[in-house]
């Protein structure tokens, strides 16, 4: 379901990690929400506040996935680029508008050759998609709200820079980053060619080259095996654990 979420909760970055270095992992996921919100743990200034980025936001990226990956984020919490770019990938999954647009017209717009992007251009984008009937019909400045939700995570997960001016960018994602990320698909049944396909390296602007590039860098880091012959992939884990991933290469 696309939402406008995105206009209130953005990247959450410091959010995110302090839910992350205070989850305790012997206990379920209902006790550690109650605990949070109870304590205040995240310092909002009301309960309802807490409530909201909690259940809107960041229980969707990070909880009900399951335990697994707030215990993989625990191995990379003292790995600033890993942390971000294992955070970036479950924030997409977890909201489709941020993963359409960082995959659709924000790599589109760097293939294309432009340097920077504003807010209009993302305004434009959203309103020419409710038309073909691919979002909700938002009034213009719900819109122009959600376009600048949209800029702002995408800055804060590092494939824009700058406060006003938003520029591109290099293409890049840390090891850490791209092992997570690829065990995560791998989890979801993802063939060996499906990975080095997939659109989800789109956002962090990676081409199939680039992705190829990773691979082989995680192959001699000892995270997989990789080997491709013609259109023939094959990508075999020596992990078998998301945490074991992140941990072989934090």
């Amino acid at each position: 379901m696309i939402t406008s979420n995105i206009q209130k909760g953005g990247a959450l970055l410091a959010d995110a990690r302090r839910l992350v270095e205070i989850w305790d992992l012997r206990v379920d996921a209902s006790a550690n929400m109650n605990r949070v919100v109870q304590e205040n743990l995240l310092a909002k200034t009301s309960r309802a506040r807490t409530q909201d980025v909690l259940n809107r936001i960041l229980r969707p990226r990070l909880v009900d996935p399951g335990p697994h990956v707030i215990a993989a984020l625990k191995e990379l919490v003292n790995v600033p680029r890993g942390f971000v770019d294992a955070y970036y990938f479950e924030a997409t999954r977890a909201d489709q508008l941020l993963a359409a647009f960082s995959e659709g017209p924000l790599f589109g717009w760097w293939e294309d050759g432009r340097l920077a992007v504003d807010v209009d251009l993302v305004v434009g984008w959203l309103g020419r998609t409710a038309t073909q009937g691919d979002l909700p019909v938002w009034t213009d400045s719900v819109r122009r709200k959600v376009a600048r939700g949209l800029l702002a995570a995408v800055r804060d997960f590092g494939i824009l820079v700058g406060r006003v001016r938003k520029e591109f960018s290099k293409p890049s994602i840390s090891l850490a980053g791209f092992g997570y990320v690829a065990y995560r698909l791998h989890e979801s049944g993802e063939s060996s060619r499906a990975l080095l396909g997939s659109r989800v390296w789109r956002r962090w602007l990676l081409d199939n080259d680039r992705v190829t590039q990773m691979f082989n860098e995680a192959a001699r880091s000892g995270l997989l095996h990789y080997s491709s012959a013609g259109s023939a992939v094959r990508v075999d884990w020596i992990q078998s654990s998301l945490s074991e991933v992140v941990r072989a290469v934090a």
